[in-house]
């Protein structure tokens, strides 16, 4: 009897170890902060403004990374490089069809947009904010910050990159940040799940969840800004983590002319 009592004994301690060694949380940032903090920058897990505007406008944000304390980021506030480059670039927007990716290729430059009409965006420029979504109408003054691209790797998953920062997409909590791109880090990677209607899913390769813009009405959704979030990724109801590729906004021209 004392022999059974024992080996249950042991059985459960066994369990209680090992369950507690799965629960270790894991930081998102991999080489910020204690590799078992789940929130190094102490941010919370879920989005939460940079600032109250009544005309969407970039800012600079709070500031976590000691390399950017004393950064001055005027210029990327005032400019667009890349918008102004590729007004002049006379080079097709798409790459040939039919070769496949090698270890750290780039895609096109393009945007992200979800069903509701939000476009990803960098809100705050500094490295740790959160991302957001904003109609293409309301966002005009973002610029560049609204552009991506992937880097794209041989296992079919993407680092998304930004055009105005260059830091990339980095889940963190139940919402998304940007941070120094690192390919290393695998809550910065995202699979792609295409659907049949060309939107896509966007997996988080560390945590398995999908990016997710809610959507309470898709009538009076627009005009407003839209957290980014991450959810579990659904195989039917999924049209809050749809997104759809389009160009560059700002090579975009009205269909007709207002006159």
């Amino acid at each position: 009897m004392k022999k059974h009592l024992k080996f249950y004994f042991l059985i459960g301690f066994l369990t209680c170890f090992l369950l507690a060694c799965s629960a270790k949380e894991i930081n998102p940032l991999s080489t910020f902060g204690d590799k078992n903090d789940s929130d190094p920058l102490k941010i919370g897990k879920s989005p939460t403004l940079p600032a109250k505007q009544d005309t969407p406008s970039l800012l600079v944000g709070q500031i976590f990374m000691p390399e950017e304390k004393n950064k001055n980021f005027d210029k990327l506030l005032r400019n667009n490089e890349l918008q102004n480059t590729m007004k002049i670039d006379k080079k097709p927007l798409l790459q040939a069809l039919g070769s496949s990716p090698s270890m750290a290729d780039s895609s096109d430059w393009f945007s992200l947009m979800a069903a509701n009409g939000a476009v990803l965006t960098v809100w705050a420029l500094a490295q740790g904010n959160w991302l957001w979504g904003y109609t293409l109408i309301d966002s005009v003054s973002f610029g560049d910050a609204r552009v991506w691209k992937f880097r794209l790797f041989a296992n079919n998953e993407v680092l998304i990159q930004n055009a105005k920062t260059n830091t990339c997409v980095n889940t963190y909590g139940n919402g998304v940040i940007h941070s120094a791109c690192d390919e290393s880090n695998v809550y910065q990677r995202f699979k792609l799940i295409p659907m049949s209607n060309e939107a896509f899913m966007l997996q988080n390769t560390g945590t398995k969840r999908c990016l997710q813009v809610p959507i309470g009405d898709i009538f009076y959704d627009f005009h407003r800004v839209s957290g980014i979030y991450l959810s579990t990724c659904n195989a039917g109801d999924n049209l809050d983590q749809q997104f759809y590729i389009i160009p560059p906004p700002f090579l975009i021209r009205p269909l007709y002319d207002r006159r």
